[in-house]
């Protein structure tokens, strides 16, 4: 399994040239998933930390490019980064958008990717609570509110699957990744 350096993912996240608005978006999603695979190895889950950080970190490359176009977002991305010679952050990488969670073919499969997908519900440009999160987008795509509505219930169940595999509760996990994101912003 090849998957890149945190150094090497930086300059890979880089070369895309992306707003400043999805770095600041993608390295706290890094920070956010990475507590999450932290937590799930401590309880015996087989879980890569390394990859599910790198694929946090490059989950949005093709944001600009997809912007509004809820069908390739992730996969386009997932893509891009298979070419560049990392297939294993592929799944991670296509199953984060919420509207995944609403497509049986794309939902998270594997905790690599739920953590990924968790971390993405809490993260925007601060950390916050997935209803926050999902209030946040629907206000800001209109468009989208009803499939964002109809994917709020399977978003929480993701979340208490994973804070479950932890050994933990809901509360616990969140306050447990709010720290991660808050950790890395002072830092």
């Amino acid at each position: 399994m090849v998957v890149p350096t945190p150094a090497e993912a930086e300059l890979l996240l880089a070369s895309f040239d992306l707003p400043d608005g999805v770095v600041i978006h993608s390295r706290g999603v890094s920070r956010v998933a990475s507590e999450a695979a932290r937590h799930l190895a401590a309880a015996g889950v087989e879980i890569d930390p390394r990859l599910v950080a790198v694929a946090a970190l490059l989950h949005d490359v093709d944001k600009p490019q997809t912007r509004g176009d809820g069908g390739r977002h992730g996969v386009l991305a997932a893509q891009w980064i298979a070419e560049r010679g990392y297939p294993e952050l592929a799944e991670p990488i296509a199953s984060h958008p919420i509207s995944s969670l609403l497509d049986p073919a794309r939902a998270p499969r594997g905790w690599a990717s739920v953590a990924v997908a968790v971390a993405d519900r809490h993260v925007g440009q601060e950390f916050v609570t997935i209803d926050q999160r999902i209030d946040d987008q629907a206000r800001r795509y209109p468009e989208y509110r009803d499939s964002l509505e109809a994917a709020r219930s399977p978003a929480h169940a993701m979340e208490a699957d994973l804070a479950t595999a932890a050994g933990m509760t809901v509360d616990q996990l969140e306050a447990r990744l709010r720290a991660a994101w808050d950790e890395g912003r002072e830092g």
